[in-house]
């Protein structure tokens, strides 16, 4: 176990979460896939107790170490302990109920100044903004609007939309399609600009991929997927059907070997994980797709990564169950979360191996599920957070 590892043991009085003990009570039943003891051992660290539903992991002190951001908070490595540098508004009772309004919090260095800033959207105040790091001069962290023009955000991703390799670009889960950039404006100072591809109204959910095999990014929604012009800032986007039902993030990858990249996402506020598989038919056709069950056990599946946990060369499947996202309106609200990965099988018949990360311990995860090696060993680690009060990191202790 690493330094900072058994000092977060120490001060946050954590315990093994074994994905071993947890199968007795893992859903199962019909739409179940297999379920093993996890090849991968998990410590759990709870940094905070906070009711909000969004976080995301970056070096915001420029020590060397990544830390997180969750609501107002940061938590900063090695101790992560709790460091307030913004205001929120709303509020979560002790029963999940009501909303804190930030949904989105993603790292980038918005200002290039070097220190990494955070991105944020609200579906009440209709905005997406980012705040200001101000570095060691310390201080609350002033808030700047990107857009107020596109009505709800549900929530936001940071994706590599423009192909230079790096997820700099800022794709908002909003009613038409748009995405954000910085780039350099007069004086040298980074300004935000706001890219539309399309203003027809689509249902909840978006990611970014190739599709189409083409080696340029193309953005995908639940019932609509864009190809990407040879300039994705001046050329027209060119509309294509898809149909997935409201998601949250929509990933594209290979899953069966064949060389066509197929989607995988869920069911946001229903039931099921799924993955479609991409059917070509004749030279220019449009490609048809086969939907694939992983999992219809459990319900609310509105964050999706994909990363690859037992380095064994493929991507593996990382989500969680979302508590209260509609205040218990939902199918399975009142269900218990949990947090599990799916290992990949990849081949012409896939197969996926549900492996429980913590279930019972009232944990799940809220809109997004950064994955990262947050404590420098050489594996990937898992953060989440939610109405149930994060976060929580959950230490991979491959090596």
């Amino acid at each position: 176990m690493g330094r900072s590892a058994l000092a977060a043991l120490v001060a946050f009085g954590t315990g093994l979460s074994l994905a071993a003990a947890a199968l007795a009570a893992a859903p199962a039943g019909p739409g179940a896939p297999a379920e093993v003891p996890s090849p991968i051992r998990f410590v759990t660290h709870r940094v905070g107790n906070f009711r909000s539903e969004a976080c995301g992991v970056g070096d915001f002190n420029a020590d060397g170490r990544l830390d997180i951001v969750a609501g107002p908070y940061l938590y900063l490595a090695p101790e992560f302990n709790p460091l307030k540098v913004r205001e929120v508004d709303g509020k979560v009772d002790e029963n999940g109920k009501g909303y804190v309004h930030d949904f989105a919090n993603l790292p980038l260095d918005c200002d290039g100044d070097g220190r990494v800033d955070v991105v944020y959207c609200d579906w009440f105040a209709k905005e997406c903004a980012w705040f200001r790091n101000p570095g060691p001069a310390g201080g609350e962290w002033t808030k700047h609007v990107i857009d107020s023009m596109s009505g709800n955000f549900e929530c936001a991703d940071l994706w590599d939309i423009d192909g230079d390799g790096q997820a700099r670009e800022i794709l908002p889960h909003v009613a038409g399609t748009v995405w954000y950039e910085f780039i350099g404006g007069a004086g040298g100072v980074r300004q935000a600009v706001r890219h539309v591809v399309s203003e027809k109204r689509l249902t909840w959910g978006g990611g970014v991929g190739d599709v189409n095999g083409d080696g340029r990014p193309d953005i995908l929604r639940p019932n609509a997927w864009f190809e990407a012009p040879a300039d994705p800032r001046a050329g027209t986007w060119k509309e294509h059907p898809l149909e997935l039902g409201e998601s949250p993030q929509i990933w594209t990858y290979d899953v069966n070997t064949d060389g066509l990249p197929d989607i995988l996402t869920g069911s946001a506020h229903g039931r099921g994980l799924y993955w479609w598989e991409q059917v070509r038919g004749e030279a220019g056709s449009e490609p048809a797709w086969r939907r694939h069950v992983i999992d219809e056990s459990w319900t609310q599946v509105h964050s999706i990564t994909l990363a690859d946990l037992d380095g064994d060369g493929d991507l593996d499947l990382v989500t969680g169950k979302r508590f209260m996202a509609h205040n218990g309106g939902d199918p399975g609200a009142g269900d218990p979360p949990g947090v599990y990965w799916y290992e990949l099988k990849r081949g012409p018949a896939p197969e996926w191996v549900r492996h429980t990360v913590s279930y019972g311990e009232g944990i799940g995860s809220g809109i997004n599920i950064p994955v990262a090696d947050l404590d420098g060993d050489g594996d990937l680690d898992i953060v989440v957070t939610g109405k149930w009060g994060g976060p929580v990191w959950f230490e991979n202790q491959r090596k």
